[in-house]
């Protein structure tokens, strides 16, 4: 069974069918077509290695879930009678592999998956479960009879066991098995609850949770909000349907632009779409070989150099749930935009331009590239094919200037029929000022479904969006201030599709929807005070709120006042003050470390959030377009909590101070 066979099965499916393209061998694809075939109920559903969430375990290889059948799980190996060199009565397989003899329990394999399903589901649904779960291991290259002759009649041979000849069978046995236990249990169907309690169990989520070694468990006061922040990382968290999809959409052609909202999760999709991508490769017979000539590269670029160790991180974790392994080396280099131009002329592509040279624009600097890139193409395709990627994952792409995005589209490796480039933005955080890209005149064809729009906000409370939101476009702006225009974060969508509200000149957001404390603005007399009132505020928490000292941002607009807001907290002499986090000192070290206190200028922490933010001296922010974008970035890296502190009743502070001061829209103004 090859993939194309099986798409076009899958094309022709009758039940809801996910993750197909994952089916890594012809075994695993000949079982989930025979298990396709024979599940004719359109409210039935057929998964493909499925991950679960909080689940770093290799995922179950076929799950059946449905209204009459129950759920059922899946285990193939391929094996042919004779790599089985052995069996005991527990049903540990003896198998001979390449690399030698190897002894596999599949039946505790699939039992545990099973239990897994059921134990991720439990926490979503309250009660207990009366729909069936069952396992199964499926041989689909070893018939009963052959099994039978090799090992005789006293062959180890459960119900669980099933063969080549058996496949076909196996969905509607289950059938007939779930009708005849909804009839002892007089029902019709199982309770649509505990279907959808298994559904959500499924899912590439485990980018949604901390490490275990990040945050160790304690138990602080009740009613503070170090509980509040806590319980909040603790809690059961799924992908939404939205960012289920797109994680698994199949792009092995490009180009794709995704678009979102503030915390809509971009960086998860993108993370979780690559993760799948490697896996499939890695299934690919000696990929990885030492006489494979060109082995995959994938790239994944941003512009903010802090932002790369986060998103190595995302992508490691996400390719651990979907396999339970590390990921290999080699096949994907995640780097900032710069650095991949310094790398890429240590390699001889072209020469290197300094980002920030005075008097050269974007668009030139990108030119001089592009006119080495296609001397290189033309005179040393060995050198040029050596460098080259098999994908472009480009993340926070707002900050890239359009040249740019010619650019990287032309990394991308010669045979392919078009740039595999994958770029995920949104406008609304464009801190550069970049204008939005035309696509078609890059010869980038995103029309026909290749263009998504992600409309929900996960991260942020509607509180803290719909404050910054109202700074963002000016709704309390003086006259000569520049605000964005209505194209500039697409507000023409947003209001289409009933996800923001004109409130009496009041932007009143509806793509986020979770509650939450209000946001707040605290005026200082003057910088020296807000220090002080910093210092403060930073006691309250540690200390009084129990926060942990890794869920604080502090951010502001300059350098400069970070370096001394700094300066002035290592003076403090106070004892609850931990060693300090400088971002763009450190810009290789992810933020957010455990037992250290982050500062960072807003650019440096793009990408990131924290449950808590401080963002200080907001009166320094400018009012133009740029330095709006670059407001809004900093509240809505606030999770649960946002300060907005000022030293001057001036500027985006004074704006800041009289959206939170608005009172909250009443039923007929939403």
């Amino acid at each position: 069974m090859n993939r194309e066979n099986l798409a076009r099965i899958v094309q022709h499916a009758t039940c809801s069918v996910f993750g197909f393209q994952d089916a890594s061998n012809d075994a695993h694809r000949r079982v989930l077509a025979d298990v396709i075939q024979t599940t004719q109920e359109e409210s039935a559903t057929v998964l493909c290695e499925p991950s679960l969430t909080r689940s770093t375990a290799r995922p179950a290889d076929v799950v059946i879930v449905c209204p009459i059948r129950g759920v059922a799980v899946v285990e193939v190996k391929g094996v042919s009678l004779s790599d089985i060199k052995e069996i005991s009565p527990g049903g540990q397989f003896g198998i001979q592999y390449a690399g030698g003899a190897h002894s596999r329990n599949p039946f505790a394999q699939v039992r545990n998956a099973m239990f897994d399903i059921k134990d991720a589901a439990q926490r979503v649904y309250e009660g207990q479960f009366s729909i069936p779960f069952r396992y199964f291991v499926a041989l689909p290259r070893i018939t009963r009879s052959e099994w039978m002759q090799r090992w005789g009649k006293e062959a180890f041979c459960p119900q669980e066991l099933i063969f080549e000849d058996d496949l076909l069978r196996l969905s509607r046995g289950l059938e007939k098995a779930g009708g005849k236990r909804l009839e002892g249990a007089s029902l019709t169907f199982w309770p649509a609850a505990e279907l959808r309690a298994v559904h959500c169990a499924f899912g590439d989520s485990s980018v949604l949770f901390p490490e275990p070694q990040e945050r160790q468990p304690r138990r602080p006061r009740e009613a503070t909000l170090g509980e509040m922040f806590d319980e909040s990382a603790e809690s059961y968290k799924t992908l939404s349907d939205e960012q289920q999809t797109l994680s698994a959409q199949y792009w092995e052609k490009g180009p794709r632009v995704i678009r979102g909202v503030a915390g809509s999760g971009k960086t998860i999709v993108l993370a979780n779409n690559l993760a799948r991508r490697v896996q499939r490769l890695c299934s690919q017979e000696s990929l990885f070989s030492e006489d494979r000539e060109n082995p995959p590269r994938i790239l994944v670029v941003c512009f903010n150099r802090t932002l790369v160790p986060f998103v190595e991180k995302k992508i490691a974790v996400a390719y651990r749930q979907r396999t339970g392994a590390s990921l290999p080396d080699g096949v994907v280099t995640v780097l900032a935009f710069n650095r991949l131009m310094w790398h890429l002329s240590e390699k001889g592509v072209w020469r290197y331009q300094k980002i920030f040279a005075k008097g050269v624009s974007d668009q030139m600097r990108a030119d001089k590239y592009l006119a080495d890139l296609a001397f290189l193409k033309e005179n040393d395709t060995a050198t040029f094919d050596g460098n080259a990627f098999d994908a472009i994952y480009c993340d926070e792409g707002q900050d890239f200037a359009e040249a740019e995005f010619q650019l990287l589209s032309q990394l991308t490796k010669r045979h392919l029929p078009e740039p595999s480039l994958f770029v995920f933005y949104d406008d609304a955080q464009n801190l550069y000022g970049q204008k939005r890209p035309n696509w078609q005149s890059l010869g980038l064809n995103v029309i026909g479904g290749r263009s998504r729009i992600m409309v929900e906000c996960f991260r942020n409370t509607r509180q803290i969006v719909d404050a910054a939101f109202n700074v963002l476009y000016g709704s309390f702006a003086e006259k000569a201030s520049k605000v964005p225009t209505k194209a500039f974060g697409d507000i023409s969508t947003l209001v289409d599709k009933n996800l923001l509200e004109d409130c009496e000149g009041y932007w009143r957001t509806k793509f986020a929807k979770r509650e939450g404390l209000p946001a707040k603005a605290t005026f200082a007399e003057s910088e020296a005070a807000e220090n002080q009132l910093i210092l403060d505020r930073l006691q309250w928490l540690i200390l009084d709120q129990e926060v942990r000292i890794e869920d604080i941002l502090v951010l502001s607009f300059r350098k400069d006042r970070i370096e001394n807001l700094a300066k002035f907290l290592s003076g403090a002499g106070k004892t609850f003050l931990p060693e300090l986090h400088m971002a763009f000192e450190e810009k290789d070290a992810i933020l957010g470390q455990r037992q250290r206190l982050t500062l960072s200028t807003v650019a440096s922490a793009k990408g990131y959030d924290a449950y808590c933010v401080l963002l200080v001296s907001a009166n320094q922010f400018k009012t133009n377009i740029d330095g709006r974008a670059a407001f809004y970035v900093g509240c809505t890296r606030a999770i649960e909590y946002l300060e907005v502190i000022g030293y001057r009743r001036e500027g985006l502070f004074a704006e800041f101070e009289r959206a939170t001061s608005r009172p909250e829209p009443t039923n007929s103004e939403i």
